[in-house]
């Protein structure tokens, strides 16, 4: 089944004036988290609601997990109520960096069966075409309605250790080349990528402006560089949030695709760390 994926700005502008639309600004920066509301602060597309990634859309880091781990279901399902999200919701999500950070949002709320799309292009593109933008900060109508979250899409840890004797799919790593072949880690304590995965940027979705290839190309480029793999995929990165904009290529490029390992690169260097101590 194909997921619903993008929007334009001139079809969100349009969209707006609904009520159960519901508009999410998830700008987000690794380097720096407070950065995100800073930036919201100095202007929004308007009836957008701030979106704290690191807390909103994770639970705080263990130990044993990977830096962005998904939120218990009951904490979730709560916080989806506080957005004002109801069954009946059309959610676009957006960030300003090509969609990387949204797809995290939208790969959790489409999910739980919510008609959610990214904004392609993100608040750039909702710029450049000239449309209003808001110093407001957007006010969210908490609503009774509440969906029973699961997160079915969600491959943990000891799956991918039982696929190295299973071999039920592939890995598929959406960070940049660098840092999948060891060479540039600034992030997480190991470098490397887990054994026998493949590299795919989730910058190749992107043109130079940062919005989506056009939908043909792309499918043309996955089908091309997926055709010789295993028929099925599981898509990962450095905490299990850019490895979303896979899936929501994909999926926009008439390709289905569905699984990420959250805990990703992240909480994989923390295994080779364990069993280095013990070795």
């Amino acid at each position: 089944m194909l997921l619903k994926s993008l929007i334009d700005a001139n079809e969100l502008n349009v969209l707006l004036e609904q009520e159960n639309v519901i508009v999410l600004d998830c700008r987000f920066y690794l380097t720096n988290h407070s950065k995100g509301l800073s930036e919201y602060q100095k202007g929004h597309i308007p009836k957008a609601i701030f979106v704290d990634v690191h807390h909103q859309l994770a639970s705080p880091e263990t130990e044993v997990t990977g830096r962005h781990p998904l939120p218990e279901s009951v904490v979730f399902s709560k916080q989806l109520q506080d957005w004002g999200i109801h069954s009946e919701s059309q959610v676009v999500v957006y960030d300003d960096m090509g969609g990387a950070i949204a797809a995290r949002a939208w790969w959790m709320l489409i999910q739980q069966g919510i008609d959610v799309r990214v904004l392609n292009g993100g608040f750039p593109a909702w710029l450049k075409a000239g449309l209003p933008v808001s110093l407001e900060n957007g006010l969210a109508k908490s609503v009774d309605y509440q969906f029973e979250v699961d997160f079915p899409w969600a491959v943990n840890e000891q799956a991918v250790v039982e696929n190295f004797e299973t071999d039920q799919f592939q890995l598929v790593d959406a960070r940049t080349p660098d840092r999948f072949n060891g060479e540039n880690e600034t992030i997480d304590p190991v470098a490397g990528h887990i054994p026998g995965a493949i590299n795919r940027p989730f910058s190749d979705n992107l043109d130079a402006d940062g919005c989506f290839k056009p939908a043909e190309q792309l499918h043309v480029e996955w089908q091309d560089w997926l055709s010789s793999k295993s028929s099925d995929y599981v898509y990962y990165c450095g905490s299990g949030v850019t490895a979303c904009h896979n899936v929501l290529a994909l999926n926009y490029a008439g390709i289905e695709a569905h699984l990420v390992y959250v805990g990703s690169w992240s909480q994989w260097a923390k295994r080779m760390l364990r069993a280095t101590s013990f070795s």
